[in-house]
């Protein structure tokens, strides 16, 4: 494919990347491909722009982000959904989201252990198609509880893999929520499969900075049987303060991201 295009192979990475992962910010790709400035990064996808490739949305004050089109998934063949706008707080869930990702790959590395991952919109796709007519959108709004934010696979040096179930919580919801929630995981965490999912999960993980947040999803938990495999834990320090250099990996070329590199 790439004889009959001015496309480099970093280009089509970038915007599997960027698909991927919904909207994505400059740093961000930054540190995922280890690059050894926010320059260079600038230029691919100001070249990626002019293609129509991807857009760039200003969502807030000195936050901007860049969202794959429907063109580059029809180049790419990557299987998501593409979303069409960014509002403040999905920009928020979904960079908070994709530094997850990037804590855990680089946590991984150094510690020599395996790890993939599939986002929201892959496993949406999967399950329910791109979601770009009705018929899909009801499906979509039907089954919204059965996603997870994201699906996150350790692989460990004896090559056993754990399935774990990832959601992210901003704000916590009603206590009827989460009732109905837990008891998807009583089934998901009893079962090898269920009919309406790609997976079998061995654990799932809520993060969430919010003390309220933490009360509820424990008390939620203490009554199911599986109660040992849902945990909760606080947004790692790291993505918070910006303190990447202790995550990443030895070696890496990349310029530590200053704090002008948001966009």
């Amino acid at each position: 494919m790439l004889k009959y295009t001015s496309l480099k192979e970093k280009d089509l990475e970038y915007l599997t990347f960027i698909l991927r992962n919904g909207m994505v910010t400059a740093k961000q790709i930054l540190l995922k491909f280890q690059e050894p400035n926010i320059h260079r990064v600038y230029r691919r996808l100001r070249k990626l722009e002019g293609k129509k490739y991807v857009r760039h949305e200003q969502i807030a004050h000195k936050v901007g982000v860049y969202l794959g089109t429907i063109d580059a998934r029809n180049l790419t063949n990557v299987h998501v959904t593409v979303p069409t706008k960014a509002s403040v707080y999905t920009m928020q869930h979904n960079l908070l989201l994709n530094d997850l990702v990037l804590f855990y790959e680089f946590q991984a590395e150094k510690q020599g252990v395996q790890f993939t991952y599939r986002t929201e919109r892959e496993i949406r796709h999967s399950m329910i198609g791109e979601g770009d007519n009705q018929s899909k959108l009801k499906a979509y709004n039907a089954s919204r509880e059965r996603i997870p934010d994201a699906v996150f696979f350790f692989k460990n040096a004896e090559g056993v893999v754990t399935t774990t179930w990832v959601e992210l919580e901003l704000n916590k919801k009603e206590r009827k929520r989460y009732d109905e929630k837990f008891k998807l995981f009583e089934q998901l965490l009893s079962s090898k499969r269920l009919d309406d999912q790609p997976y079998s999960y061995d654990q799932v993980i809520y993060f969430a900075d919010d003390v309220k947040i933490h009360n509820v999803v424990n008390d939620a938990k203490r009554r199911l049987v599986n109660a040992d495999k849902i945990s909760i834990r606080k947004i790692p320090s790291v993505i918070i303060n910006e303190r990447w250099e202790e995550v990443m990996p030895s070696g890496s070329n990349g310029e530590t991201p200053g704090p002008d590199a948001t966009n």
